[in-house]
């Protein structure tokens, strides 16, 4: 194994000296301060040559820390002076492996380089002792060290990993958070820890797959978290899971809702209506004005259908068109006397039925082609042209969404966050 060693060295060295004849590195950095930086020529060359591990000048380096009791400066400068060593040497292969030793030094140097070592792949490794001065409560004798060494509690526990997962998911960023539990599962250790990343997993899974309209499987996903919610309990806190857990059950009859009608129905209309909001929260414009267009859409389609009887704009017969409105499709029926609308058509025939939802839409001026904001959208690069949609734009459509389907904003399902 290709080891990188990583020591504080304060005043003795023989812990050091032990540590290396322990790991035998190739490369080691040691942390000393300007009190202790002339130790490791002096001192931990000659000994470490003499417990047959020499140490020519290329095999080490030196990272001094000018004030080893300054704890905000030690960890900003092993961040920025060790961090991208670490990677670079990690990603050599699975034979290189950074071990962590914090037993010299003063315990803000520890400390520092414990907290900046959090987030890597490594081994921590202390130098402790069969026998210590004072009685079994000062040093450790000379001769008598003994190195205790552990997997990196953050990562084989899976702290970081956690935080880390929180952070993403709370930023809608779901592919991204499962994919950092599925990979935290290789290395935490422990049946229990794994089935907390397991959890974890699947509630991001579970959301990704709703905002990205894949509702049965979504609403699948949500009640194995329900039934995992021990495992939630245990990692997330047993007061913040019970609250997620609520909002998990209110999601799953929302889901039922939504499937169990025939489409469009209601919550057809206020998941898309939910979608854009957090598309427009992301500041993905074009993403969100798409949303909006097929909302505004369906509110009509669900109009015609239950106020109506007109179940499919794709197939509407001629003569359920009034008589006003009939010339103008005469020439668009197919065989059958068949007639599709889009959007425009679909609020144009439900004001000639004299339906308000035809009347809102003219009110709206969303029917003109030179102020609409429906005209906009073609224009957008998600639909007929290669304009960024503007910021007046999506208010307007978010406005005139709302306004047509009378859904206010309490009542669109907001997704969790974990780190409130």
């Amino acid at each position: 194994m290709n080891t990188l060693l990583i020591c504080t060295l304060g005043g003795s060295v023989e812990p050091i000296v032990a540590s290396i004849k322990k790991w035998n590195p190739v490369r080691i950095a040691f942390v000393p301060t300007p009190q202790t930086s002339a130790l490791v020529a002096s001192q931990v060359v000659p000994l470490a040559a003499a417990e047959r591990v020499p140490l020519d000048p290329g095999r080490y380096d030196t990272i001094e820390l000018p004030d080893g009791q300054d704890f905000t400066s030690c960890v900003d400068l092993l961040r920025r002076r060790l961090a991208p060593s670490v990677q670079e040497w990690l990603a050599r292969g699975a034979d290189y492996q950074v071990v962590v030793d914090f037993t010299g030094g003063t315990k803000c140097m520890s400390a520092a380089l414990a907290l900046v070592a959090r987030k890597w792949h490594c081994l921590f490794s202390y130098v402790g002792g069969t026998e210590r001065t004072k009685d079994g409560v000062g040093i450790v004798v000379s001769g008598k060290e003994q190195v205790l060494h552990a997997d990196n509690p953050w990562d084989s526990l899976g702290a970081q990993a956690v935080e880390d997962f929180v952070v993403l998911f709370d930023e809608q960023a779901y592919a991204a958070a499962s994919m950092l539990a599925n990979q935290s599962l290789r290395h935490v250790t422990g049946g229990t820890r794994k089935r907390e990343f397991s959890a974890l997993a699947m509630l991001a899974d579970a959301y990704n797959d709703w905002d990205r309209f894949d509702h049965r499987r979504a609403a699948d996903g949500l009640r194995r978290v329900v039934a995992s919610q021990n495992d939630l309990a245990a990692v997330l806190g047993p007061l913040p899971a019970e609250r997620i857990v609520q909002t998990l059950d209110t999601h799953i009859d929302f889901l039922d809702g939504l499937l169990g009608g025939r489409a469009p129905n209601v919550a057809h209309v206020v998941d898309l209506l939910a979608n854009a909001g957090r598309r427009k929260a992301e500041g993905r414009v074009d993403d969100s004005v798409a949303r909006l267009y097929r909302a505004i859409e369906s509110i009509a389609q669900l109009a015609l259908a239950d106020r109506h009887g007109i179940p499919n704009t794709k197939r509407i017969p001629i003569d359920r068109i009034p008589d006003a409105l009939r010339g103008r499709f005469e020439s668009r029926k197919d065989f059958n006397g068949l007639v599709f609308m889009g959007l425009q058509d679909a609020y144009r025939l439900l004001d000639g039925l004299g339906d308000q939802l035809g009347a809102a839409f003219r009110r709206l001026r969303l029917h003109e082609d030179d102020h609409s904001p429906l005209t906009a959208r073609n224009q957008s690069i998600l639909a007929h042209g290669f304009q960024r949609v503007s910021d007046k734009v999506i208010e307007s459509l978010w406005t005139a969404a709302t306004q047509l389907s009378g859904v206010v904003d309490d009542r669109l399902p907001t997704f969790p966050k974990l780190g409130l």
